[in-house]
């Protein structure tokens, strides 16, 4: 048998009813018991490995938390990352200008 120290989850897709009455599928991995939130962690609905994510031990934890995403609390857009990235290289950019001038 052979061992490895990496995740290997082994999803489920599920059906969950939202205190709304709205359903949506959410991932759980039958080897850690854990409930993958689909928005955070969409690539489990796939099967994959996702390189990061939200999870929770019980569906009524994974419900606040996806209520929670329509606050936005911890959660940045996509453009809003590029935005700061490109920011930064502005500023890293400006930076080396100065010393080189002096």
């Amino acid at each position: 048998m052979m061992s490895s120290t990496r995740w290997v989850p082994k999803w489920t897709i599920i059906s969950i009813e939202l205190e709304d009455g709205k359903k949506i599928e959410a991932c759980y991995d039958e080897i850690t018991k854990l409930y993958a939130c689909p928005y955070c962690t969409p690539i489990c609905k796939k099967g994959g490995i996702p390189e990061q994510g939200s999870y929770f031990f019980n569906k009524e934890d994974l419900k606040e938390h996806i209520k929670a995403h329509s606050f936005n609390y911890w959660i940045k857009s996509k453009k809003e990352e590029e935005e700061e990235e490109e920011e930064e290289k502005i500023k890293g950019t400006e930076e080396e200008e100065e010393e080189g001038e002096e």
